[in-house]
C-alpha cells in the first residue's frame, strides 16, 4: 500500500493549504479517503477521478467531505464526455446520521454502502475494519490492511475512544492520526486530541510510524509536532504532497 497526503488542515484550511485527504493506493487501485475542501484540486494532479476504485468517508463534517459534492460532478461529466465509468464508484461512510448519509449519493455515479462500528469490509482488494470514536457526530476510524501491512487513521476523536483506538493500531506499520489541540495551551475542545494525546495513543499502540494530521492552521505546526515528539520521538508531520510506502 501507498499513502499520498493531499490534505491536513482542520477544521479550515490554511491559505494555499487543504483539509483531509488521503490517497491510498492498493491491490485495486486508489482509494480516496476523506474529500475536505480543497482536495478535489489535488487529487486531480495525481489520478484520472474517474479510475478511483472507491472513496470512503470518516464522518460527514464539512471539512472531510465538503469537496465530495463538486467530486461528484466529475464523475457525471465523465460519463457526457465518453469517459464513464464501468460501474458506479463504490462509496463507503457511516450509517449515522441517517440524513447525512443520505446527502452522498448523486444520481447513479455512486454505489453506497454504509457502515456500523465493528464492520468489516473489503474496499479496492483491502480489508477495512471500522471503529466508532468520539466525536460529536458520529465518526469512523478505520484500520487497513494489505500485504501483511496495516495502516490505521483515526478520523475525528477525542481522548474517550484512545482505548478502542490503541486496540485498533495495536502494532500497526502506520498510524495517521489527528492532533488538533496542544497540551502545552490547555487546549479543549470536544471529540478532538492534542499533539501529546495523540502520541501516548502511538506508543501504547506500539505503532512503527506515526503521522500527525488535521493540524489548526492557526498553529505551528512545529510546535505541534515538538509536543507529539516529547512521547513518542519519532512522531512526524502528514506534509502534503508526501507519499509513505508500507511495503
Amino acid at each position: 500500500m501507498r499513502l499520498t497526503i493531499l490534505g491536513r488542515d482542520g477544521p479550515y484550511p490554511a491559505p494555499g493549504g487543504a483539509c483531509s485527504g488521503y490517497l491510498l493506493e492498493g491491490p485495486e487501485g486508489p482509494v480516496l479517503i476523506d474529500c475536505g475542501p480543497g482536495v478535489l484540486a489535488r487529487l486531480r494532479q495525481r489520478v484520472d477521478v474517474p479510475q478511483l476504485a472507491a472513496v470512503f468517508y470518516s464522518h460527514y463534517h464539512p471539512d472531510h467531505v465538503g469537496d465530495h459534492f463538486v467530486l461528484r460532478y466529475v464523475l457525471d461529466i465523465a460519463r457526457h464526455l465518453g469517459r464513464p465509468r464501468p460501474a458506479p464508484l463504490p462509496l463507503y461512510g457511516p450509517a449515522r446520521p441517517a440524513e447525512l448519509a443520505g446527502r452522498m449519493p448523486y444520481k447513479d455515479v455512486f454505489a453506497p454502502r454504509f457502515l456500523d462500528p465493528g464492520e468489516r469490509v473489503t474496499v479496492a482488494g483491502i480489508e477495512v475494519e471500522v471503529r466508532a470514536t468520539d466525536h460529536p457526530l458520529p465518526c469512523l476510524a478505520s484500520a487497513w490492511s494489505a500485504g501483511g501491512r496495516r495502516l490505521v487513521y483515526s478520523g475525528d476523536t477525542g481522548p474517550g475512544a484512545a482505548d478502542a483506538l490503541v486496540e485498533l493500531a495495536r502494532g500497526a506499520d502506520l498510524l495517521l492520526i489527528e492532533a488538533s489541540l496542544l497540551a502545552r495551551r490547555g487546549d479543549r475542545a470536544p471529540g478532538h486530541l492534542t499533539a501529546r494525546q495523540a502520541a501516548q495513543i502511538a506508543r501504547e499502540a506500539g505503532v512503527g510510524r506515526l503521522l500527525l494530521t488535521h493540524l489548526l492552521p492557526e498553529y505551528d505546526p512545529e510546535e505541534v509536532l515538538a509536543e507529539a515528539r516529547e512521547v513518542f520521538p519519532e512522531a512526524q508531520l502528514a506534509e502534503p504532497g508526501a507519499t509513505v510506502v508500507l511495503s
